[in-house]
């Protein structure tokens, strides 16, 4: 890679974690428990499996071929026009993810804070943000997305703690009301967001720093498992609080935080979980947006990068305003379609490719 810019393994591994963290926190537990109920924490478990296998065969990529670009990966494996086609597979589902992180903290914000302010400003904001944070390179970036990694999480913890008052043990059995049927199409749908998507940050691990395959590893497996715990967490606590009423909440935490009354000094906390939610969909849809623009930029071997910052940012945007018709019909699309497309443009094409390199390797030796 020409003018590689690196970043320390300790800043890739934030990297990862607020890519598959982002704004799950606050977007999966009401879904997921309409889906797998009780047991949804189960499904997230399941899914983190099927994480770990993917970010195995990435990490197995990278000591492969240490400091080489994820598009140079695929033409010393596959060859120059499959890795046409697998770039252009992983840049449909990078572009509907990329639209869909803005989508949705549009969609927050319309229901839950400012519903008469028009989609596009909040989007529209968001990218100018994310345009500017593009072309300041990925240290600009990885530095400071550690800072509002902490402040995000530091913010969950205030009101997962605070809502202990609150909590109903009992709301949690049993855990399989209905059979594992509904555990099963819980862990489907947490494959397809965040799980199956880290197959995308495969663009960002060459820019950390060789010299520490291990330390990477480790860093890169305990991000993944403190994301599953602050998932299931976030989810256990929803059960224990709503109950019932779980699954019909689209932005649990952020009810839950305005559950919160302690005396008559601590209340009305949802503005936090508010800009943990603005703050961790903007970092993701950053990581991903740099994703998009390496592919492109790698593919077609385009030296400056800053010049495709501002298209690609636009396009983005145009699909953000116009992808779906209505909310209703955007959840479908992430609940039931999104795991399929992730599997077919990310998972496969990722599975041949490891492959390929494991066949080339033990044909050389």
């Amino acid at each position: 890679m020409k003018n590689l810019q690196t970043i320390s393994v300790v800043q890739t591994a934030f990297l990862f974690f607020i890519y598959i963290t982002g704004s799950a926190i606050i977007v999966i537990p009401g879904p997921l428990v309409g889906m797998a109920m009780n047991a949804a924490w189960l499904s997230l478990l399941i899914s983190l499996a099927f994480g770990l296998a993917l970010l195995a065969m990435m990490l197995y990529l990278i000591n492969r071929y240490p400091g080489v670009s994820f598009i140079d990966i695929c033409r010393k494996t596959i060859g120059k026009w499959p890795t046409f086609a697998v770039a252009g597979l992983m840049l449909t589902m990078a572009f509907h993810m990329a639209a869909g992180i803005l989508i949705d903290v549009a969609g927050f914000m319309n229901s839950m804070m400012l519903p008469e302010t028009p989609a596009y400003v909040f989007t529209g904001m968001m990218f100018i943000v994310v345009a500017l944070l593009l072309r300041a390179g990925i240290e600009t970036i990885a530095r400071m997305f550690v800072i509002m990694t902490v402040i995000v999480i530091l913010f969950w913890a205030v009101v997962i703690v605070l809502l202990i008052p609150d909590y109903h043990l009992d709301f949690l059995a049993p855990i399989f009301p209905e059979g594992i049927k509904p555990m099963l199409l819980g862990s489907y749908f947490t494959f397809g967001f965040p799980y199956g998507e880290v197959v995308l940050f495969m663009t960002v691990l060459p820019y950390a720093r060789t010299g520490a395959p291990k330390k990477l590893k480790t860093m890169l497996v305990g991000m993944m498992i403190i994301n599953v715990v602050i998932l299931i967490l976030s989810t256990i606590c929803t059960i224990m609080t709503l109950g019932p009423l779980a699954a019909e909440k689209r932005y649990p935490l952020f009810v839950l935080a305005q559950i919160i009354e302690i005396g008559d000094i601590i209340e009305r906390m949802e503005a936090i979980v508010g800009m943990s939610m603005i703050a961790g969909s903007l970092m993701k849809a950053t990581i991903t947006m740099f994703a998009i623009l390496t592919i492109v930029t790698d593919l077609f071997k385009i030296n400056n990068r800053r010049l495709m910052v501002n298209p690609l940012c636009v396009m983005t945007q145009l699909m953000a305003l116009t992808l779906p018709a209505t909310m209703l019909e955007w959840e479908e699309l992430v609940v039931v379609v999104h795991p399929l497309w992730v599997g077919v443009v990310y998972v496969l094409p990722l599975v041949f490719i490891t492959t390929a390199a494991f066949l080339r390797k033990s044909v050389n030796s």
